[in-house]
């Protein structure tokens, strides 16, 4: 920093003019050598300010440089201090205040340096006084608090984007709720009319799984967040794999009237990838491409493949993205804002998931859009697999034997859904009893002595880890214990199968999984 004028610094009597000369030699280098910013104003007009190391780095401005922001004229100021984004004006700038005032400052500050970034300082000012009483400057010291504050940003936004997500999951979770709940009352009124009954049971049928879908989107990220998930591998060709994307979705497709061009090479496009996820990846994007398109639009799928890597894109002229959103569009809860009341706008999980997914195989995903109204573009982009002969993936199609004859315990503290298993697994032919509790759930089994036992986990009494551990001490291996439940997690399952549980089902389960579960165990112990 440049020599100071401290004005009065003691009695030239009592320190020794080359001893005053040392000291304030030793003050000028502990200030330009200390790890707080440091500026000091020569004079009252504040035309010349010099900063220390820590500051001029700080601002990002060479160590000798005049960080005046009301320079002497012919030079220019090197950055910019404002408030909420707005530059404050000459008088009103912290050190020229101060000595203006005669009074000390504190304020918080945003620094706009010369290549554009901003750091956010609180800034404390205090006028140096002479022998006479009059300022001849000031000296400002600051905390640099740009770290505190866009974690502040950070958490102020991811909470904007929690409120967003929960209102939208209400939104999604109402969309299905409403025909579900009509339909029961179709069901009610038309009775006798078994063409309208089966209309309302299709309808809550569809209805039933976009709610699964929308849970297990939800658990999926999750599990992917927590590095929870397992690809399983093998062998495939992407081109049957985007034919069963585009026959799964053809009926929405259809009900926007869209046109989809499938552009897929002659040859096979080997990969190795888990299939399940791999359609789950090309689903999402081929459905995000019918719901953000008007109808009537058009839809493009396109595979290609390129030295050793297979490309897959999905293209559509729908509403596309803006510039600034893209950057941003496969973070968590993301939407399009002005299309985020379209009847299918989803949860905003659905890119994140695919992002994920890609990269757990090893691959890219990168969206494209020249704007608002010139449609979008999503390109994949896999790794090929190596030569070699290409294993048929086993479908198992033998159709489950629907059995009488097994006695089944079905415990959950849900009313209504204990009771509606009864009704279903009665009407199929099974002896079944119902608990509502753990401690029945012991009880009936004590007595009952059941085949199979449903157990839901989060039961009032005693938890449903505890009535396996129970029902497997009473009965040993002649009974089934299936953990059905709510919590689908890995953790859950760790837990499920230490607690003594043969399986573990997320609710809602499929009837065909049940039937399969209850005829293994009639071919097992009948």
């Amino acid at each position: 920093m440049n020599d100071l004028d401290w004005g009065s610094f003691g009695s030239v009597d009592d320190v020794a003019l080359e001893e005053l000369r040392q000291r304030l030699h030793s003050l000028q280098v502990i200030i330009a050598r200390a790890p707080i910013p440091i500026a000091i104003a020569h004079d009252p007009g504040c035309h010349v300010i010099t900063a220390n190391h820590a500051l001029a780095a700080l601002l990002g401005v060479p160590p000798q440089a005049n960080i005046s922001l009301t320079p002497p004229p012919g030079q220019q100021p090197l950055y910019r201090i404002q408030q909420n984004g707005q530059d404050i004006p000459a008088e009103d700038l912290p050190m020229q205040y101060a000595i203006a005032h005669r009074t000390s400052v504190t304020s918080d500050i945003e620094i706009l340096r010369a290549d554009g970034s901003v750091a956010y300082v609180q800034n404390d000012v205090e006028p140096l006084y002479d022998s006479r009483g009059q300022i001849y400057g000031c000296v400002s010291v600051c905390v640099d608090h740009t770290d505190r504050r866009r974690a502040e940003l950070t958490l102020r936004e991811a909470d904007r984007r929690k409120d967003e997500f929960l209102a939208t999951l209400s939104h999604e979770l109402r969309n299905p709720l409403a025909p579900m709940r009509t339909a029961l009352e179709v069901m009610r009124l038309a009775s006798d009319n078994p063409d309208l009954v089966a209309k309302a049971q299709a309808t809550m049928e569809r209805q039933l799984l976009h709610m699964v879908r929308i849970t297990d989107d939800l658990l999926d990220v999750a599990r992917i967040t927590q590095n929870k998930v397992t690809l399983r591998r093998e062998r495939i060709d992407v081109r049957s794999v985007i034919h069963g994307v585009v026959d799964a979705a053809q009926s929405f497709v259809d009900a926007q009237r869209h046109t989809v061009i499938v552009d897929l090479p002659p040859e096979p496009v080997w990969v190795d990838a888990d299939p399940t996820r791999l359609a789950q990846v090309f689903s999402n994007l081929v459905n995000n491409a019918a719901k953000y398109t008007d109808p009537g639009g058009e839809i493009h799928i396109a595979a290609s493949v390129e030295d050793s890597t297979a490309t897959v894109s999905v293209s559509d002229t729908g509403v596309g993205i803006e510039p600034d959103l893209l950057p941003q569009i496969f973070d968590m809860f993301t939407q399009l804002q002005a299309d985020r009341d379209r009847t299918h706008g989803g949860l905003g999980i659905g890119l994140t998931l695919a992002q994920r997914l890609i990269e757990l195989h090893g691959g890219t995903i990168e969206a494209a859009s020249q704007g608002p109204g010139r449609g979008s573009r999503f390109t994949v982009r896999l790794r090929l697999a190596e030569a070699g002969v290409a294993e048929p993936a086993h479908v198992d199609r033998t159709e489950v034997p629907r059995l009488g004859g097994c006695r089944v315990l079905v415990a959950d503290d849900n009313i209504d859904a204990g009771a509606m298993m009864e009704l279903m697994l009665q009407i199929k032919g099974h002896e079944v009893r119902v608990a509502s509790d753990g401690q029945q759930a012991i009880a009936i089994a004590s007595e009952f002595r059941p085949h199979v036992a449903f157990l839901d986990i989060g039961m009032p009494r005693v938890d449903g880890y505890e009535v396996a551990r129970r029902i497997r001490e009473l009965l040993g291996r002649r009974v089934t214990l299936v953990a059905l439940t709510g919590w689908g997690q890995d953790e859950d399952k760790r837990r499920a199968y230490e607690a003594g549980f043969d399986l573990h089902l997320t609710k809602p389960p499929e009837p065909e999984v049940l039937d399969r579960v209850i005829a293994e165990c009639v071919t097992q112990f009948g």
